[in-house]
């Protein structure tokens, strides 16, 4: 049992919003902490105003969250980290890990921790300007992993909260299986615990890394717990019959939908984002692919309605 454990869950633009924490939250718990999707400068300047949703304080009440500052240099830096002041957050995480080209075409990222001059700006006035807890998600590099064993030094300069480490490279993705022996490397160069990330969805992901890493205590998952909510209670070793199991994901997907119904209104909203939903909660079933294949070829919210209480009957 992994009970004296802490758990997160990783900001995934899109998927992890208010409405999936909140729920989450509120009728399976487990979860030490929710990282909020970045929040990054766009066009004109200007925030969207969907990421400030999604971080106002009111959509986040009885919550324990920390906000995700996407940035590429200093400049940006101090818009993103003065709108979470302004909104009483105490904690940020900054992202040096995100590795899609939307945002490292930008200098963005994983880009950043590549770019010493631009990274050490940002640190600097984050550290000196604002009076937050800091921590930092990162990767091994854009395309070697060498990167990360250069940069380390650097990183650990500055009294981050929590380093949480995704022990892949930008150019890989999700793709692959990240590298838990390099995250085992770095924890002996570091004179703090590291939290681990990456391709975490059972107690035997979890034992392997602990057979690297016998002292790991902290784990940041993101896909393993959108493909099975209850993922942390089973961690924790919560004894949750199969039927109890099934009853609880079923209350869960209707709390999520009837969330999405109230906030967006607009049924094609609400359709894209529980086919967002089951992308991978239908993880949870035997049959993956078959069981979303329904829910895909949906064309509209009633369709959807009508065919997915079916996949829980067929489960029962």
């Amino acid at each position: 049992m992994l009970l004296d454990h802490h758990f997160y869950l990783a900001p995934l633009q899109g998927f992890t919003d208010f409405v999936y924490r909140r729920c989450h939250h509120q009728l399976i718990g487990s979860i030490d902490e929710f990282y909020i999707p970045y929040l990054a400068i766009g066009p004109g300047k200007k925030i969207r105003n969907s990421q400030l949703r999604d971080c106002l304080p009111e959509n986040n009440i009885d919550m324990p969250v920390v906000p995700q500052i996407l940035c590429a240099n200093a400049d940006e830096l101090k818009l993103l980290a003065s709108e979470l002041q302004q909104m009483g957050y105490s904690k940020v995480n900054l992202n040096l890990g995100c590795p899609y080209p939307m945002a490292t075409k930008r200098g963005r990222g994983t880009a950043l921790l590549e770019d010493t001059p631009a990274l050490k700006a940002v640190l600097d006035n984050l550290f000196s300007d604002f009076n937050f807890q800091v921590s930092v998600k990162f990767r091994s590099g854009m395309t070697d992993e060498q990167t990360i064993l250069n940069q380390f030094e650097l990183l650990q300069n500055y009294p981050f909260e929590k380093l949480i480490f995704h022990p892949r490279t930008a150019k890989q993705l999700y793709k692959g299986q990240a590298n838990r022996k390099l995250f085992a490397q770095l924890v002996a160069l570091s004179d703090k615990p590291l939290v681990y990330n990456g391709d975490i969805s059972s107690k035997a992901d979890i034992d392997e890394i602990l057979q690297l890493v016998p002292s790991q205590r902290t784990w940041m998952i993101g896909r393993g717990i959108l493909s099975d909510p209850l993922l942390i209670k089973q961690l924790k070793g919560e004894t949750i019959s199969e039927q109890e199991a099934l009853q609880l994901k079923m209350q869960f997907h209707q709390q999520v939908l009837d969330a999405y119904r109230a906030w967006l209104q607009d049924d094609g909203h609400v359709l894209m984002k529980m086919k967002q939903f089951w992308s991978y909660f239908a993880n949870s079933f035997p049959n993956p692919a078959k069981t979303y294949k329904p829910i895909k070829k949906a064309s509209k919210l009633d369709r959807f309605l009508e065919v997915y209480p079916s996949i829980f009957q067929k489960s029962v």
